[in-house]
C-alpha cells in the first residue's frame, strides 16, 4: 500500500463511521478499491515472474520494503471488507478463515 492509498483508507474509515459522512466514505472506498484492482491489473501485465517476487525497497522505511505479496495481501482484505462488511452485509472471510482454523 503506498501512501496515497493509505491516506485513502484512513479518510474512508473516518467517515463510514459516521452517519452523516458514511455516503461519502462508500466514495471513498470505492476510489480506492478502483485504484488498487489498477494496480492489480497492472501487475499481472507489467511484471516478470522475478520482480513479483523482489522487495523493491529493501531498507525502505514503510510498505515500501514490503513484497508485492504482502501488499496483494492488504488489497484483498481491503476488498474483503468492501464485499462482505460494506455489500452483502456479513461476515468477512478473513475471519471465517480464524474461525475454522
Amino acid at each position: 500500500m503506498n501512501k496515497e492509498w493509505s491516506e485513502l483508507n484512513k479518510l474512508m474509515q473516518s467517515r463510514i463511521k459516521k452517519r452523516d459522512t458514511y455516503e461519502e466514505g462508500i466514495s471513498t472506498l470505492f476510489v480506492l478499491r478502483n485504484a488498487l484492482w489498477d494496480t492489480i491489473i497492472s501487475f499481472k501485465e507489467e511484471l516478470t515472474g522475478e520482480e513479483f517476487n523482489a522487495i523493491p525497497f529493501i531498507n525502505a522505511d514503510g510498505y515500501h520494503s514490503k513484497t508485492i505479496a504482502y501488499s496483494l495481501w492488504h488489497i484483498f482484505r481491503i476488498e474483503d471488507i468492501v464485499a462482505h462488511t460494506l455489500i452483502k452485509g456479513d461476515e468477512q472471510v478473513f475471519f471465517k478463515a480464524i474461525e475454522s482454523g
